[in-house]
């Protein structure tokens, strides 16, 4: 058939940061180039990859570990950028906050992103598109369930090869998403993502219930709840959860969440999302928050306030999570992931948002809403694409990866790799 090359820039044994250059005679074509961010919350970009050197860049979705190293390829060529209408919108959102908070750390400006986003080439589901660029490769996005707009990517090489990369994928519906679509796939290398490649999420409908449940005693006891929430994505779903179980109590908005919220419900956008009507009417009904006046009101009252950011790591949601930490009928539900080093994760594991600071007395639970698919979900996906000769595990820490891995050789028989960061594999079928 032929022969193919892939370099992982990132994104290799680790979550995040990623990056994986895809070459073969023809085609030079770069799927995502994400950051990551380290224990000080300064952004770790991927390996360097010399833009003339790429034919064309895919982006899978919005997110910055996907997404935020994409301007640094602006600099001084112009390369055609494959992505969804609403991941356009959504990496104009995130990369310019990204740059008002890290900027003094990030080697790119306003030039290089407007320079991005002028080379960005629209992309809808199931419509296959040839990219001239890159040798002719046909590229096809279908629904990654993950986000908005988020896609799992098939290109068509020259060399005959036909490569499956998931992105960040789940299989199972929300409240705001269809599942992954997984109808007809087909290729003969699969590089899925391996985040929970090691354990499967309790049942949605039951983490929606227990968080309901939650919500309406610690608001009935005249409490206040904080939700810090991803704005892309988390904090929609939890409006959506809420209005979809009748959940009766004052919600307040505050944050990106707020303009991410309103972005996804404008015309076209809506048709990225399962049920365009609950999320609008749950918006309408929730109190926007606008400005410190507004912010320093809303915590005094019971009720919810769904914040950014989900870790906690700075915006509104850390605001609020200080001002209520020693109040006892108060709360903090987290729904997002909390990575190591973030405030989130030292309020999960120490009980403390800051360190020194003093113990957390309001109430503290964390709830599995994550947009990912679990083992089994990731399991279903690969017995799901026919042909399939090779998977390659990535965006998963080593261990995971290694373990999800295994349970892929031995449950398929297929031939698995675990890629280290900054390796080339060469594969001929």
């Amino acid at each position: 058939m032929g022969k193919v090359e892939i370099t992982f820039l990132g994104g290799a044994r680790e979550v995040g940061r990623a990056a994986y250059w895809v070459r073969d005679e023809k085609a030079s074509i770069l799927l995502d180039y994400g950051v990551n961010f380290d224990e000080e919350d300064n952004p770790v970009f991927p390996e360097y990859v010399p833009p003339k050197d790429v034919g064309a860049i895919v982006l899978s979705h919005a997110h910055l570990d996907h997404s935020g190293a994409l301007p640094l390829l602006y600099t001084a060529i112009k390369r055609p950028v494959y992505m969804t209408k609403v991941t356009k919108e959504l990496i104009e959102i995130l990369i310019q906050d990204f740059l008002k908070l890290s900027g003094y750390y990030v080697p790119y400006g306003h030039t290089e992103m407007k320079e991005m986003l002028d080379s960005v080439r629209l992309m809808d589901y199931r419509r296959p598109v040839e990219m001239p660029e890159a040798g002719g490769t046909v590229l096809t996005f279908y629904d990654a369930g993950h986000i908005p707009g988020s896609a799992m990517v098939k290109l068509e090489l020259p060399s005959g090869i036909k490569l499956l990369y998931t992105g960040d994928v789940r299989k199972s519906e929300t409240q705001l998403l269809r599942g992954a679509d997984l109808e007809g796939l087909e290729a003969d290398i699969l590089l899925i993502e391996g985040t929970y490649g090691n354990l499967d999420h309790p049942d949605r409908k039951d983490v929606e219930a227990l968080f309901v449940s939650d919500v309406r005693e610690v608001v009935e006891e005249g409490g206040t709840i904080l939700v810090p929430a991803f704005s892309v994505g988390r904090g929609q779903e939890i409006l959506s959860v809420i209005e979809d179980h009748g959940l009766d109590v004052p919600v307040a908005l505050d944050g990106m969440v707020k303009g991410v919220t309103e972005l996804v419900l404008q015309g076209e956008n809506k048709r990225f999302l399962k049920n365009p009507d609950l999320l609008e009417k749950a918006y309408e009904k929730a109190y926007v928050v606008k400005g410190w006046r507004d912010r320093r009101k809303v915590w005094r009252r019971p009720g919810v306030i769904i914040a950014s950011a989900g870790m906690l790591r700075g915006g509104p949601s850390l605001y609020y999570a200080r001002k209520i930490q020693e109040i006892n009928k108060d709360a903090i539900f987290l729904v997002s992931f909390q990575a190591p080093g973030t405030p989130g994760r030292r309020l999960v594991q120490e009980g403390k948002i800051d360190e020194g600071g003093p113990t957390v007395q309001a109430r503290v639970e964390w709830f599995d809403f994550s947009s990912h698919g679990g083992v089994s979900e990731l399991l279903d996906i690969i017995k799901s694409v026919k042909g399939l000769q090779k998977v390659i595990v990535v965006h998963s820490e080593e261990k995971t990866a290694e373990s999800f891995a295994q349970r892929i050789r031995e449950e398929t028989g297929l031939d698995v790799i675990v890629p280290e960061r900054g390796s080339t594999l060469k594969i001929e079928l």
